[in-house]
């Protein structure tokens, strides 16, 4: 999603916040000194300036931070695709492709300059993720995700060989040499029950922050700036003889 979007899902969030406070768009428009059609364009075309949604945080006693907490508590409950889906964009590797880019938040014209596609080719992908009930186009073929991130991939599913394929890439990549960005941590270590419940806790709550953290900076800061990170976590039993083998000694005669 681009920054509008993001505006999109807080606008969502904020007329939930006015109705649940009994805050009406009149009351509001009073509150911002501007007229009631004003304020109701606003949340009819969601869009406007960061400075807009922070000004009516301020009004209302909410900060920005708490409202991009609430939209992330909101959206971030994973997607899951009809196996019928899934088996659609395994069906086309150019088609999962341009949904991947897409979910990730590059937009049309920047996949297909990078992509070296025509414009007949991206309307005719797009076009094929709207009749699978991923996107909507609008007017001047706008693109509006019509599933919300994360979406969650079936372990085995249709699309589970690529995105194996994909996270092994990216785990070669991040224990490869690089220059000043990324970390990677392996280790294997003895745990009881109890507290492997409280560190998987932790590594959600490092999720959650991940996403919160995106929300805002897609807000802050010009999409020119920012760029895709990607996180990968697991805890999992480690049943380390099933990786290390000890073949038989070299030399020696079996018996």
């Amino acid at each position: 999603m681009d920054g509008q979007q993001q505006r999109s899902g807080l606008f969502d969030v904020l007329k939930r916040v006015l109705k649940a406070q009994g805050i009406h768009y009149r009351e509001l428009a009073d509150m911002m000194n501007v007229s009631e059609p004003t304020v109701k364009r606003m949340f009819q075309e969601q869009d406007c300036k960061i400075s807009r949604l922070i000004e009516i945080c301020d009004l209302i006693g909410l900060s920005i931070t708490e409202l991009v907490e609430l939209d992330t508590k909101r959206t971030t409950e994973a997607t899951l695709l009809s196996v019928e889906t899934e088996q659609a964009l395994a069906d086309d590797k150019g088609l999962t492709s341009f949904f991947m880019l897409l979910v990730s938040q590059f937009d049309v014209e920047t996949i297909t300059e990078q992509n070296q596609l025509s414009k007949a080719d991206a309307y005719l992908y797009l076009r094929k993720l709207e009749k699978l009930g991923l996107i909507r186009l609008g007017r001047q073929d706008q693109v509006h995700l019509r599933v919300t991130r994360p979406i969650r991939w079936r372990l085995g599913g249709p699309l589970h060989k690529t995105l194996v394929e994909v996270n092994q890439r990216f785990i070669k990549q991040a224990m490869g040499p690089r220059q000043n960005e990324g970390i990677f941590y392996s280790t294997s270590r003895l745990f009881s029950p109890q507290s492997i419940v409280r560190l998987t806790q932790e590594v959600d709550e490092l999720y959650q922050r991940f996403q919160k953290q995106a929300t805002l900076d897609q807000l802050y800061y010009p999409a020119g700036e920012l760029k895709s990170y990607k996180l990968v976590s697991t805890i999992m039993p480690f049943e380390i003889n099933q990786y290390f083998s000890v073949p038989a000694f070299e030399g020696i005669p079996k018996s």
